[in-house]
C-alpha cells in the first residue's frame, strides 16, 4: 500500500512537468524553427527580450524593433541627441555645466581687463596691484584647464555617439536579416498552403491568418500584394471588413491567430 502510494505520489510530481514540455514544445512548433544563432549576432541584450520569438505578437514586435533602430540612427547622424541613455545625457549635462563655467570666467576676466584700463596701476598701491595680478592669473589658468576639460569630454561624447551609432547599424543590420529569414519562411509556407473553396471557411482563415502574419514584415510599399490578397480573402469570406488591417484584427480577436 505504501509502495502503491509512493507511486502515485511520483506520478503526480512527473505529469505536470510532462504537460510543461509537451506545452513548450508545441509551442515552439507553432513559433517554427528556431533562426541559426548568427542571424542574432549584433543585436542588443534588451532588443532580444523585447523582440523574443513565441509570443503572439513577436512579429509586429520585430518590425517595432527595426524600425526603432531606424529611427535612432537618424538622430545620431542629425546629431539629435538621443531619447534614452543615460551615459550620453550626464555627458551633454557636464558639458554644459563646463561651458557654463568658461563664459563666467571669460567674462570675469574682460571685467577685469577693462577694470584695468580705466584704472592704471601706478594709481593703485602695490597690494592691490598684486591681487589683480594675481586674480588675472587663476582666471586665465581656470580657463585655460576649463577648455581642456571641455575638449577632452567632447571627444568622449563623440567617440561614444561613433560606438553607440555602430552598434545601432549592427542591430539594425541583424535584425534585417532576421525579418527577411521569418518573411522567406513564412511565404514558403504560405506557398505550400492548399488551395482553399469559397465554402472551406477554415482553409481561408488558414490563409488569411498566415497573409497576417506577413503583413508586417513588409514595408508599406512593398506589402501592397498582400493587402491585395487580404482583401480578396475579405471579399471570399463576406464579412464585410476594411480595411486590411481591421481585417487581420478581426482575426485575431475573434478567430485567433
Amino acid at each position: 500500500m505504501i509502495g502503491l502510494q509512493r507511486r502515485c505520489r511520483n506520478l503526480s510530481l512527473i505529469f505536470p512537468a510532462v504537460l510543461g514540455v509537451l506545452i513548450c514544445s508545441e509551442r515552439r512548433l507553432d513559433a517554427g524553427p528556431p533562426e541559426p544563432a548568427e542571424l542574432y549576432r549584433g543585436v542588443r541584450e534588451t532588443t532580444l527580450q523585447y523582440i523574443a520569438p513565441g509570443a503572439p505578437d513577436d512579429l509586429l514586435r520585430l518590425r517595432d524593433a527595426l524600425d526603432m533602430a531606424e529611427q535612432e540612427i537618424a538622430r545620431l547622424k542629425l546629431e539629435i541627441p538621443p531619447d534614452k541613455p543615460e551615459e550620453f545625457v550626464k555627458k551633454q549635462q557636464s558639458l554644459r555645466t563646463l561651458k557654463d563655467r568658461l563664459a563666467e570666467s571669460e567674462a570675469l576676466l574682460r571685467l577685469l581687463v577693462s577694470s584695468d584700463r580705466e584704472i592704471p596701476n601706478r594709481e593703485l598701491d602695490h597690494l592691490t596691484v598684486e591681487d589683480r595680478a594675481s586674480l588675472r592669473n587663476e582666471l586665465l589658468g581656470r580657463i585655460k584647464e576649463l577648455n581642456a576639460n571641455i575638449v577632452g569630454l567632447e571627444k568622449a561624447i563623440r567617440f561614444e555617439q561613433a560606438e553607440h551609432l555602430r552598434i545601432l547599424e549592427d542591430e539594425r543590420r541583424a535584425l534585417a536579416r532576421l525579418l527577411a529569414a521569418r518573411r522567406d519562411r513564412l511565404l514558403g509556407e504560405y506557398a505550400r498552403l492548399p488551395e482553399c473553396s469559397i465554402a472551406d471557411r477554415a482553409c481561408l482563415h488558414q490563409r488569411l491568418r498566415m497573409l497576417c502574419k506577413l503583413k508586417p514584415l513588409f514595408s508599406r510599399a512593398e506589402s501592397v500584394p498582400i493587402l491585395s490578397l487580404i482583401e480578396q480573402i475579405d471579399r471570399q469570406l463576406d464579412v464585410g471588413i476594411h480595411p486590411a488591417s481591421a481585417m487581420c484584427e478581426y482575426l485575431q480577436h475573434d478567430v485567433g491567430l
